[in-house]
């Protein structure tokens, strides 16, 4: 146990004992005012510091002192390690002591379910006081090593064993182990007490936990093939999603905003850390293009949804308003995406599928879109009109906006100039304010696609933008997978701006609620939907 008498401790520590031992009827509150006094320095903690624990252990652990009602233990952490989520066994009172960059996270459970409450950072020195009713988890998420001091007491147990019968809660399986020792993941038979049945977890816990006992068993390589299978199909049980979405029901308004701020900060922390491990294990190279992963899944919570609830409808109303005879006209679309709004025009609309030409700037877009329509990789301003030109220019899906605002202008003004005299172009943009109806969750229609945004206002060079953090968890292909699709940024200019920047190069521009379809006047700043429709007619 590397124990040593009282007299042999450094000072802090024989200050705390004697305090300790002079105090009676302890409370976690009581007890961390003590500790604060002992002024306890992580230096008088390196005699028992044991960076060099096992792999298979989540962290060292030492007792420096057993005061029979009390004990005082030093853990040792280097970056990565992380302790299972549990108890302390019969601990009343006691504190934490942490001297580094620690994480920490405190879980709750209500009717048989187990939530996390908060996962925040540790300040180097502060103190968590500890009793028998919490459950919390500790690690180290930085890249140094440090020292932590513990101690738990009891009262009513004088022979020692305070920490006995501590609760693992293995989230995974919905099992709690009870031990003796160290409360590691991957816990030995040998180190187990009991097993008892145990609690079901919210997304957020399960996926926290599963991917901390995965990464435990990955460094220490001490786990068995099976058992480090069995983890890894776990991690992409398709079956999760369905806990995910209840979870967002109930901490979301039926406009898909969240409700509960901790809950979501939460998890996108555990998304974030789930989506490396995925990927790691899947051995995908991080690739360039933003929308690599998206691609596959931006029909099911973006194209489709925006296709049958508003796009469909003014792409009829521009055809009939503005008598376009799609059978003979050649249309460029401008940033296509995926291909299936150019595809409901070819099928509906009487396209001709030859007359249609979609690019973008995606590869991965373009690969989904060519199984749909012409299609190819390209930059409009890279099209030179005396090659080719066209009747139509159609922009889906605020694409110009995507743009940095410095050239916003020239795409424009590129746009009339691939047109032939009396052109057409009509698309879609977002209002500054689009934030106010912007949702954090999407659910597919199929329930196979949950989108997760984290939408904020910011200004580049006095204008305004919106940025938007995207994480996606699906099962199309039969399993879990959570990608994070990055921060994606959308300039914002006032709708007066675009008519005036389309008014310089087009005879005749309208603006539209490419929802509602109303009218817009001229000194419209918004509309009821946050969408609005662009139709512009070239000068002859």
């Amino acid at each position: 146990m590397n124990q040593v008498a009282y007299s042999k401790l450094p000072r802090s520590l024989r200050r705390l004992v004697k305090a300790t031992e002079k105090v009676k009827g302890l409370t976690p509150i009581k007890f961390k005012d003590l500790l604060t006094k002992a002024k306890v320095k992580e230096s008088d903690l390196l005699p028992w510091a044991t960076y060099n624990h096992s792999k298979a252990d989540s962290y060292g652990r030492v007792c420096a002192y057993d005061g029979g009602y009390f004990e005082i233990m030093v853990m040792s952490w280097v970056p990565g390690d992380f302790s299972a989520i549990h108890d302390h066994g019969f601990t009343e009172w006691g504190a934490v002591q942490i001297f580094g960059e620690a994480e920490h996270s405190i879980f709750q459970i209500s009717n048989d379910k187990m939530t996390t409450a908060i996962r925040h950072p540790v300040t180097p020195g502060q103190i968590l006081p500890v009793s028998h009713d919490v459950i919390h988890q500790m690690g180290n998420p930085s890249t140094k090593n440090f020292l932590s001091l513990h101690i738990y007491g009891n009262d009513d147990r004088p022979q020692g064993d305070i920490t006995a019968n501590a609760r693992i809660y293995d989230l995974p399986a919905q099992k709690i182990h009870l031990t003796s020792g160290g409360v590691f993941f991957n816990l030995p038979k040998k180190d187990c007490n009991k097993t008892l049945p145990g609690l079901k977890p919210d997304f957020a816990s399960w996926l926290r936990d599963r991917a901390e006992g995965l990464k435990r068993s990955l460094i220490s390589k001490s786990s068995s093939k099976q058992i480090l299978t069995k983890q890894k199909k776990d991690l992409f049980d398709p079956s999760h999603l369905g806990q995910l979405i209840d979870d967002l029901e109930s901490h979301s308004n039926k406009d898909g905003k969240i409700t509960h701020s901790q809950y979501w900060s939460d998890l996108k922390k555990e998304l974030k850390v789930g989506s490396e491990l995925q990927k790691s294990l899947l051995n995908k190279r991080s690739n360039k293009d933003s929308f690599q992963t998206y691609a596959d899944l931006y029909d099911e919570v973006i194209g489709k949804p925006c296709l049958n609830d508003f796009m469909q409808n003014y792409l009829r109303f521009v055809k009939k308003n503005y008598k376009i005879n799609f059978k003979k006209s050649q249309l460029l679309s401008i940033g296509c995406g995926t291909g299936l709004v150019e595809s409901f025009m070819i099928e509906k609309l009487g396209m001709p599928h030859d007359n249609l030409l979609g690019i973008d700037i995606s590869k991965a877009m373009i690969h989904v879109a060519k199984k749909r329509i012409e299609a190819d990789l390209g930059d409009l301003n890279e099209l030179n009109p005396r090659v080719k030109m066209w009747d139509i220019a159609f922009c889906g899906l605020n694409v110009f906006q995507y743009l940095d605002h410095k050239v916003l202008e020239e795409v424009i003004r590129q746009t009339s100039r691939v047109l032939y005299p009396g052109g057409l172009f009509f698309g879609d943009f977002i209002t500054p304010d689009h934030i106010r109806w912007y949702p954090n969750v999407i659910v597919s229609k199929n329930n196979k696609v949950v989108s997760l945004r984290s939408p904020e206002l910011f200004e580049k060079e006095y204008c305004l933008y919106q940025r938007s953090q995207i994480y996606n968890v699906s099962t199309l292909d039969g399993e879990l997978k959570i990608t994070n699709e990055g921060e994606h940024e959308r300039f914002l200019p006032s709708m007066r701006r675009v008519y005036n920047e389309f008014k310089q190069v087009f005879a005749e521009v309208d603006l539209y609620d490419a929802v509602t379809l109303e009218k817009l006047p001229d000194y419209a700043e918004t509309c009821v939907s946050t969408r609005y429709l662009v139709v512009a007619k070239k000068l002859y």
